[in-house]
Parts: structure tokens; sequence; C-alpha cells
């Protein structure tokens, strides 16, 4: 029996509904929301939660329709590649201890090309149009965490994936589900709560830390890109420690969301401005060099 559009349509969205970064939103974000009510850095209204709310609903969507043709093309240049040229399973530590201790360094190795993606999105103009709606946020708060443009999504796998996969052969069951750990570390590194970590913070990033990169302060522009692991900005440079209570406003000076719309045009306006930009630059120097 032929299956219709609508039964298709209401099993993807099923799918999409329960599928791990859903369901790790639903769980995480409640406690996360409690700690920002009783230890908030900063004031954040309701229309704003409501705001990441909705994006974060249209955009799992978006992103449930788009994850098979970019699963597809990623595990084919996966193939292409080769990968697990290092097989964590063998570190000598079996089970739930061996499969944590692979997430450990697996997901510390991943943090590395996250880095060097993550300075490239703010190095060049044209992959900041990707990012700048996640820096967008004048009000910083968990929610920002998936507040991320799906075109940055499509980038991702040529930065990270690939070289992951090509590297790592992960145990399958265990990472598979331990890996939600630090996906869902992203929801406490972006909340809006007072949280450093004290003498403990290069372990890992604390909310605090990670406020300095969104910050819309010059002094803290283009430091703390890591994802998880403080040692990386510590060996390239970008590291700065915040002072105590120092929660600076975030954002981008002169861009503000003004609708969900506007959220997912922003790359293409950026592009467009860019564009026009750079034709009257060369406009100018033709006028110039004209006798």
């Amino acid at each position: 029996m032929e299956t219709s559009w609508i039964d298709f349509i209401w099993s993807h969205l099923g799918r999409i509904t329960l599928s791990d970064s859903v369901l790790m939103t639903v769980l995480v974000i409640p406690f996360v929301y409690i700690a920002e009510r009783f230890w908030s850095a900063r004031h954040v209204t309701k229309s704003h939660y409501t705001f990441g709310l909705l994006f974060f609903a249209v955009n799992a969507i978006v992103l449930g329709i788009l994850a098979p043709t970019i699963n597809y093309w990623t595990a084919r240049g996966v193939q292409a590649l080769g990968y697990g040229l290092i097989d964590l399973s063998a570190l000598g530590v079996s089970g739930l201890g061996g499969a944590l201790l692979a997430l450990f360094v697996s997901t510390f190795v991943l943090d590395f090309f996250y880095y060097w993606f993550h300075r490239g999105l703010h190095a060049n103009r044209f992959l900041w149009q990707t990012h700048l709606l996640h820096h967008s946020d004048e009000n910083m708060n968990m929610l920002t965490a998936q507040r991320g443009h799906v075109f940055e999504g499509l980038l991702a796998p040529f930065f990270i994936t690939f070289p992951m996969a090509v590297l790592f052969k992960l145990p399958a069951v265990e990472i598979a589900i331990l890996s939600l750990l630090p996906q869902a570390y992203h929801f406490v590194s972006h909340a809006n709560v007072r949280l450093s970590y004290g003498p403990l913070w290069w372990l890992i990033i604390s909310p605090d830390y990670h406020r300095i990169h969104h910050s819309v302060e010059p002094r803290h522009r283009n430091k703390n890109f890591t994802n998880w692991f403080p040692i990386w900005d510590i060996l390239f440079g970008t590291l700065y420690r915040p002072g105590r209570d120092e929660r600076p406003v975030t954002g981008v000076e002169g861009v503000k969301i003004k609708g969900l719309w506007h959220a997912y045009a922003l790359p293409v306006l950026g592009w467009r401005d860019l564009l026009s930009r750079k034709r009257r630059a060369q406009g100018d120097l033709s006028a110039r060099q004209s006798p």
C-alpha cells in the first residue's frame, strides 16, 4: 500500500521530534532555565525566550528535512577518503570506562577542529555572515546555544565531521549515547548565569568564559574560540580570562534581529551588502584611474 504524503510528513515530523538534538534540548533546558532564573548574569526578557524557542522549533524542522541529504553526502565523502585510522575502542579499556575515555579523546580532538573552524568563521567576511546570527543575540542565554544558521550547519561537516571520521574509528553504540553529553553542555556554556569555575577555569569553559567571546567590547574581540577546552585558546594565543564579575553585554553592534524571516535571511543580506561594497569600490577605483 502506497504511503500518502500526509503520512510521510507526519512520520518525518515524528522522527524530528524524537531526534537526539530535540530530546536533549527538551531534557536539558528546564534545568538550565531554573539556574538562569536564580543566578542570572543579566536580565533577559520573556519575549526573548519566546523567540529563542520559536527559532529552535523551526530550525529543528529545517535541519530535520536537510539532515538526510547532509548525512548522505558526509558518509559518501568519508567513504571516499577512507576512515577510522585510529581505533579508539582499542585503548585498552572496555565497557563504559572505555567509552568514556574514547568520548573524552574524541571530544578533545573534535574541539581542536572546531576551534579552527570557528576562527575561520570570524576571520573570513563571507563565512562570518553564516555565523553572525549566533552572535547577534544581545541577550545571551541557554537558547543562544541552538541559535545557529542552517548555512553554518551545512559547512560544519567539511571542517569537522570529515577529519574526525577519517582519523577515528569510534565505538558505535556507547559513543552515540555518550556524545550527547558534550552537546548538552553547550546550553550550560551559553547560559545567562554567574559561573566561572574559579581556579579550575582552565579545565573546561564556563558561562563567564564563553560570554567574553560574545561580548560587544573591542578588547574581547576574537577571544575564547574553543567549544569545550580552554587549552586550545591558551596554545594559540586567543585566551582572555574574565576578571571577577566581568560579564559584558553581548551581541553585534548595529545588528538586531527583527523576526524569524530576518534571522534566516541574515547571511543573504550580508552577502548582498558585501557584493554591493565590492562593486562600489571597483567603481571608485575605475573612476580614479580614468584620464
